[in-house]
């Protein structure tokens, strides 16, 4: 192929310009009239994080190929009365921030990622997730009510919508369900996976019905995931700053699940809810202890880091006295 042709190629298969609207209600019409989903997009245009965001993120090839799934409009909140007025109804979201609406306008995600990878792979799952799992799931629940599958389906699809509380919600609804019907078996498998995906994003808080529903299913631990259920719970309650919690809830975990493989990292964050609750005697204890009884892990190495460091902090607080 020569250079002529290898130039047109570039230009015919290149990824386009990303067709922007201004007219927000235009394009929700032309969303219903086509069955898309609408992309709105605040982006001021002198903040440095929008300009970047503008520059780098929008004008990716993989982001520009997501967004030709969608009728995308960019609005300008200090722009004319009626982009201001828009970015208003719409709660003044700190820009740059994208909110996808479902042909009808109802909200459907809100997409606060700024890194261009991350921000492509959930502009290019949103929309099949949409209308290959959620419209089909509520059809379906429509049809059946106690079916408890497309529930199951909606958590798994508002994960990739990042959506933790209708995640959650569906997961739990689908878990009631099969306890209803006599499944307690597959409410437990349910609540296992979910309580696995939810800890591979690090959704601690919402993990917290799965982890309630395993104890409850599973109260003997044949499942052998209560330690799990157990520490996830100690997370979330560290998550939420709610370290009295965390730290009641850790201690008894690891005393309960002593030997298991778990307790390292349980007692790891145990001693960092030392730390946040100002409590570093404890936390230097607690991460001393892991050094001492847990040597050569990953657990250690990062205990012996942060005993250091609040050993130092506390010497120059003596110091200051």
């Amino acid at each position: 192929m020569n250079l002529a042709a290898v130039a047109l190629a570039a230009i015919l298969f290149a990824p386009q310009e990303t067709e922007w609207k201004t007219d927000f209600k235009a394009a929700l019409k032309e969303a219903a009239a086509s069955k898309k989903l609408v992309t709105l997009v605040f982006l001021s245009k002198d903040r440095k994080a929008c300009v970047k965001f503008r520059n780098e993120g929008l004008t990716d090839p993989a982001v520009v190929t997501a967004l030709k799934q969608y009728v995308c409009v960019r609005i300008d909140p200090e722009g004319t009365d009626d982009e201001n007025r828009l970015w208003q109804e719409k709660g003044s979201p700190m820009p740059p921030m994208t909110i996808i609406f479902e042909p009808d306008g109802k909200q459907l995600a809100v997409v606060q990622r700024l890194n261009t990878k991350i921000y492509g792979e959930l502009m290019a799952a949103i929309s099949p997730a949409y209308f290959n799992q959620i419209l089909p799931a509520r059809t379906a629940i429509a049809k059946d009510a106690t079916d408890p599958l497309p529930h199951r389906t909606l958590g798994e699809a508002y994960m990739k919508l990042e959506n933790s509380a209708d995640s959650a919600k569906h997961f739990t609804i689908a878990a009631e369900l099969m306890i209803g019907k006599g499944d307690k078996a597959g409410a437990l498998d349910l609540s296992i996976a979910q309580l696995q995906k939810y800890y591979d994003v690090k959704w601690y808080s919402a993990a917290r019905g799965a982890c309630s529903r395993i104890a409850d299913l599973d109260p003997d631990n044949k499942s052998k995931q209560l330690p799990m259920a157990a520490w996830v719970l100690g997370m979330a309650s560290c998550d939420e700053g709610r370290w009295g919690e965390a730290i009641d809830g850790l201690k008894s975990a690891i005393e309960k699940y002593k030997g298991h493989e778990l307790q390292p990292k349980m007692m790891f964050t145990l001693a960092s809810a030392y730390m946040y609750s100002k409590d570093i005697d404890s936390a230097i204890t607690t991460f001393e202890t892991i050094m001492k009884d847990f040597p050569d892990t990953e657990a250690a190495n990062l205990s012996q880091t942060q005993s250091e460091k609040l050993r130092d902090q506390r010497q120059r607080k003596n110091e200051g006295k």
